[in-house]
């Protein structure tokens, strides 16, 4: 069979139609059936191992977040006796000497010394705890002290994270500010309760000596859990060659 000279299929560049597609020259002067797309790739159902994974991974972007084991028990364990010592010692023996007329805080330095060694999580956890207890051994107005103890742990470990390095003068600065935030409120407390002391007796009278009660024995606690939370630090070598 000849190829007839008018046939359409020898017309190269003509346009043509073929199941509905849309017209377009014939690049060959033949018929061309174009392949069918390719179909999307259907996703797989996620494993439950990196489900698991995403689940942990999303969890861990909360910085409050608590993972149980234990060391994280130890430490526990290690704190709560420290509350209770501090306060017992705050409100027995300190609460009976009042070195320069006045009793030293001793858990708010605590607190400090936890969110600069342990970070925010610990520090604003702690800070809660020991706000209640020494409220309840005779303390100040509990509304005020959780207002102080919590944000003051909470800002040390993210400034001893983020911003200032673990050393030594960076604590005396932390020890500092807050003594001064914590005589502060004993300002506005004894104003606002002894109607008939001014407000420089007040200052003079109350807020410097525990100004300076509080700096002075604020290395107790502070000594306390850098002796204490050391072996934590150290990783699985050093560990392992100290024994």
């Amino acid at each position: 069979m000849t190829n007839m000279p008018n046939d359409p299929r020898r017309r190269a560049g003509r346009s043509y139609v073929r199941a509905g597609r849309p017209a377009g020259p014939s690049p060959s002067g033949r018929m061309r059936y174009r392949k069918n797309p390719p179909r999307p790739a259907v996703p797989e159902p996620e494993a439950p191992q990196k489900f698991k994974e995403k689940l942990t991974n999303r969890f861990n972007t909360w910085r409050l977040s608590f993972s149980v084991n234990g060391e994280d028990v130890a430490k526990a364990a290690i704190f709560a006796f420290f509350i209770i010592f501090l306060s017992v010692t705050q409100t027995t023996l300190l609460a009976r000497l009042r070195p320069f007329g006045a009793t030293p805080d001793l858990l708010l330095p605590f607190v400090v010394a936890v969110g600069v060694s342990e970070k925010e999580k610990w520090g604003g956890v702690i800070g809660l705890i020991s706000a209640f207890v020494i409220d309840a051994l005779g303390g100040v107005t509990i509304t005020l002290l959780p207002l102080l103890y919590v944000p003051v742990g909470i800002a040390c470990g993210l400034l001893t994270t983020h911003r200032f390095r673990d050393s030594f003068s960076v604590v005396a600065m932390y020890t500092v500010v807050t003594s001064v935030l914590r005589s502060i409120i004993s300002v506005i407390i004894g104003f606002n309760t002894i109607y008939t002391i001014t407000l420089r007796q007040t200052i003079l009278h109350i807020a410097l000596p525990e100004l300076l009660a509080n700096i002075i024995f604020a290395v107790i606690p502070h000594l306390l859990v850098r002796l204490t939370m050391r072996p934590f630090h150290k990783t699985r070598a050093e560990r392992t060659s100290g024994m």
